[in-house]
């Protein structure tokens, strides 16, 4: 219970820094299986002349064809294959057994049969096979110029959005942080693109959407970060104690709950949606969209702490600034390395050595009564530059004195 109230008081002190080098290999590892997932497998395909699966499993709506639903609670899969085997192996490609909102069972049959007249074709044969009313079978069909359509509308939109925002960020915050955002972005859709290609998820038109949705959640969580970044780098720099990665550790510790707390709001619903929509109720689209989501989601999350601030940090240490700030630290003794936060009870010496308090520095004892042993972590009062000592988080001035009356 003391971590999450320290969470929520934001006094805790999580070592950021130290996961960075782990996590950094995680994140390279899945965007290089990612990729030979997306780029490999039609490099694979080309140079062998044989390929079992594309790239993306795209859905009907990119690729063109029709969907039929047979609303019958006794009409199988197996009766459904028999209609369409005449018209070859593309024609009934995915079978699913639904339920709509007013409890009838249906049987979705997806093909590529792009033909209109085909498509009508089928659905007389489909419900002369059930037993229903041939009206009563649903035909959707769709052609591929349409998902082509579709691919460059998103394909422009993700280039205009990417540039708007690399502009907002570099005008707004700094340059350095506008490109360590874009690399999460793009770290974030390479990654759900590769889950999608990876387990082979059908990728439709809501599939889309929810990508476009992805960037704005991820650019959102990094930029509540950078903005306390820049806060605290103009209050604590001119003090010469802290690097720049220990005021991002700090920016970390002081908005991981806040982070925590919106992707968890966020997630709950949208997984309540996809186990409601689209497993409970069969609707498709509600599924694409919420599953998608829950991918980006959790993608955008993990990438504002663990590839947009690290790089941010390896950007910002080759400043001449930051550079000389470690310098004089390793100068007078201390060492650059050391992120720890000594306001937050983090003694500025070992843990467990005592050390004297003001009063006793002052009169030049070291009685057992002037000497207050810290250890790190004990809540006890930091020495702050001028003089200054304290228990919370961040160094304070002190009041002035009162002028005293005539």
């Amino acid at each position: 219970m003391s971590v999450w109230s320290d969470l929520y008081r934001e006094q805790t002190d999580f070592d950021f820094p130290r996961l960075w080098p782990r996590t950094a290999v995680v994140s390279v590892v899945l965007v290089l299986v990612s990729l030979v997932s997306l780029v490999g497998v039609p490099v694979y395909c080309s140079a062998t002349g044989n390929c079992e699966r594309p790239p993306l499993n795209l859905s009907i709506d990119f690729e063109g064809g029709s969907t039929w639903e047979v609303p019958s609670d006794s009409f199988d899969e197996p009766a459904a294959e028999a209609v369409l085997a005449p018209y070859g192996p593309e024609a009934g490609e995915k079978f699913q057994r639904v339920t709509t909102g007013d409890g009838r069972e249906v049987l979705r049959i997806s093909g590529r049969v792009a033909d209109v007249e085909v498509a009508a074709e089928i659905a007389s044969k489909l419900g002369e096979a059930a037993g229903v009313p041939t009206g009563s079978v649903t035909v959707s069909t769709v052609g591929p110029s349409w998902g082509s359509d579709i691919t460059r509308q998103a394909r422009t939109s993700l280039i205009v959005f990417l540039v708007l925002v690399a502009l907002y960020i570099a005008w707004r915050l700094e340059t350095r942080m506008a490109i360590a955002a874009l690399v999460a972005v793009v770290h974030d859709v390479v990654l759900t693109a590769g889950v999608y290609s990876v387990f082979q998820i059908p990728v439709t038109p809501a599939t889309v959407i929810a990508f476009l949705t992805i960037l704005g959640f991820s650019l959102y969580d990094t930029i509540v970060v950078y903005d306390r970044v820049q806060e605290n780098a103009a209050r604590f720099s001119k003090s010469g104690r802290y690097t720049y990665t220990a005021i991002m550790r700090r920016s970390l510790n002081q908005v991981f709950m806040r982070s925590l707390n919106t992707t968890l709001v966020t997630v709950i619903p949208i997984a309540v949606m996809y186990v409601v929509g689209s497993q409970v109720f069969g609707q498709q689209t509600l599924g694409d969209f919420s599953l998608a989501l829950l991918i980006g989601l959790i993608s955008g999350t993990y990438s504002s702490i663990f590839v947009a601030a690290p790089l941010t940090v390896w950007l910002k240490e080759r400043e001449p600034r930051w550079r000389d700030l470690r310098s004089r630290l390793a100068a007078r003794g201390d060492d650059p390395a050391d992120t720890a936060w000594h306001g937050l009870g983090q003694a500025a010496t070992a843990p467990g050595r005592p050390v004297a308090t003001a009063a006793a520095a002052r009169s030049g004892t070291a009685s057992s009564a002037a000497v207050t042993s810290v250890t790190e972590g004990d809540g006890a009062a930091a020495r702050e530059p001028g003089g200054t000592s304290r228990t919370g988080a961040d160094p304070v001035i002190p009041p002035r004195p009162r002028k005293r009356r005539r």
